[in-house]
């Protein structure tokens, strides 16, 4: 029993870790979200970082216009459902006691 526990932590130990370390500036979280790519640095002491060219950041993603609601409610619907509300809070009998 004290194997199958310890296969299952480990097992989750590295199914966290997996879903945290990116690989190719992603993480799988970011990858699941569809969230934008990490914008790496380059690190100080490797060769070539000071002929890398700074990353430029793309175009800004067009704004998309808000929904339109999906239920339209008129005056007449609205009035229609206070007389409904009325009607059966009126048939309501009162509560014992």
């Amino acid at each position: 029993m004290s194997r199958l526990l310890l296969a299952v932590a480990v097992a989750a130990i590295l199914v966290l870790v997996g879903a945290f370390v990116p690989v190719n500036g992603k993480t799988l979280v970011e990858r699941w979200n569809g969230g934008p790519t990490a914008t790496s640095t380059p690190r100080p002491g490797l060769k070539g970082a000071a002929s890398a060219k700074p990353a430029r950041p793309g175009p800004a993603p067009a704004q998309k216009p808000a929904p339109e609601p999906v239920e339209h409610h008129t005056d007449a619907d609205r009035s229609a459902i206070d007389r409904i509300v009325a009607e059966h809070a009126a048939e309501a009998t009162p509560p014992r006691r």
